[in-house]
């Protein structure tokens, strides 16, 4: 789905709220109310998107903080504070973002609301407008796994929101409860508790819909080929030379001085001038110690892998791992091939692994950090391929036993 089918949709859903709310509901001024349900319907949906995956919205939003560290050091210990709590700002943003939304369609608070609404997109605004001008931040995550879109576009998408909520904000006289205080009030509360609770079971738990690209069946070796007809980076490459008699210093585009014996070269620059498609997986490797590629390896092995997932060890979840030792135990036992993936560096990893695993020593590989956040949510979790297919993956607060993953996973 792209950006332009998503606002069809929305657009569709408004206008039968708007049809509703003029028939059943004697609303007038159709055009403020039907901006007011498509804007109301836009933040739930990007808020339950993002809800679906928490973990994934902080991400994101550590990646800015981190940016704004080193941008804005004056107010470093506050990027710094926020960054250290990006999962618990996200969840907060998350829950505000769908509360807002149901609150516009419902006409609650309208005030308090639409000012609400404006102070919010003017902070994704902030966030999407620096994302477009420094193209330091590659995707906002407006909507989560979910659509993709170029820093430009979520610029232009929010610039867009900014003007429709103005629009209402004139207009608000028109916009009147649905159902009147006390229904809408308690609608407003219950649908924001329920949103609270499936934001929080997605945190604990792997996201109820996975849509990252390593999701269960996906082909890992299938996804670090370059697509179909993939579109080739292309570059300006520009030669700078100094004249030897003249010290005249020129910049020469694609090629060089015909008469090249009569300069020296001081300098080249390579400009993209067309980005080209990028492997799905592209920054997917298993490496040992020594930085030896083993990933074709583990994708020939005709067994069941598990695979112990362990992004960063300074944020692992020492009871989650212990857990998981239960499960990668049984499995080694019953002849299985067990491993550990890191984000840190192995000799560390090895140290951890001493101090908790009594019965046996995993062999520990490096793998980014970055993919293997995006494979996995918990900080330790379980991935199981088979010949580079994803099999099965787990939370650490998913897992069971050993026996119960025989019967269900290793047909």
């Amino acid at each position: 789905m792209d950006l332009i089918t998503l606002i069809g949709m929305f657009a569709a859903i408004a206008v039968v709220f708007t049809l509703i709310g003029k028939f059943l509901f004697k609303q007038g001024n159709l055009p403020i109310n039907f901006l007011r349900y498509f804007v109301g319907v836009w933040f739930v949906f990007s808020g339950v998107v993002k809800a679906i995956d928490p973990a994934g919205t902080a991400i994101k939003m550590e990646e800015y903080f981190e940016i704004f560290e080193k941008s804005a050091p004056l107010l470093s210990f506050l990027w710094k504070l926020m960054a250290e709590h990006a999962l618990a700002v996200s969840f907060t943003m998350i829950i505000f973002e769908i509360y807002l939304g149901i609150a516009l369609i419902l006409g609650t608070w309208k005030k308090v609301t639409i000012w609400l609404l404006i102070i919010l997109i003017a902070f994704f605004t902030f966030l999407t407008g620096y994302s477009a001008k420094t193209g330091k931040v590659t995707d906002c995550g407006c909507f989560g796994d979910f659509l993709k879109l170029a820093p430009i576009q979520s610029f232009y998408k929010d610039v867009f929101l900014c003007v429709l909520i103005l629009i209402i904000l004139f207009g608000q006289k028109s916009i009147k409860e649905i159902f009147g205080k006390i229904i809408n009030r308690g609608l407003l509360l219950l649908l924001t508790i329920a949103s609270i609770a499936f934001a929080y079971r997605n945190i604990y738990f792997e996201p109820i819909k996975d849509f990252r690209p390593y999701q269960v069946g996906s082909s890992i070796p299938e996804g670090l080929k370059l697509p179909a007809n993939a579109k080739p980076y292309k570059y300006e490459n520009t030669f700078i030379y100094k004249n030897k008699k003249t010290g005249e210093v020129k910049e020469f585009k694609g090629t060089w001085p015909q008469d090249i014996d009569n300069w020296d070269f001081v300098d080249r620059k390579d400009v993209m001038i067309q980005k080209g498609d990028d492997p799905k997986l592209k920054d997917f490797a298993i490496k040992d110690a020594n930085g030896e590629d083993y990933t074709s390896v583990f994708f020939e092995e005709e067994e069941y892998l598990f695979f112990i997932i362990i992004p960063e060890l300074k944020k692992v979840n020492e009871d989650g791992y212990i857990k998981l030792l239960k499960v990668t135990d049984a499995a080694a036992d019953d002849g299985k091939l067990v491993y550990i993936l890191t984000g840190s560096l192995i000799d560390d990893m090895k140290a951890f692994e001493e101090k908790h695993n009594k019965e046996y020593d995993y062999e520990i590989y490096n793998t980014d950090a970055t993919p293997l956040k995006t494979i996995m949510r918990s900080n330790p979790g379980l991935l199981i391929l088979k010949k580079g297919i994803i099999v099965a993956k787990y939370h650490f607060n998913e897992l069971t036993t050993y026996a119960d993953l025989k019967k269900s996973v290793l047909k």
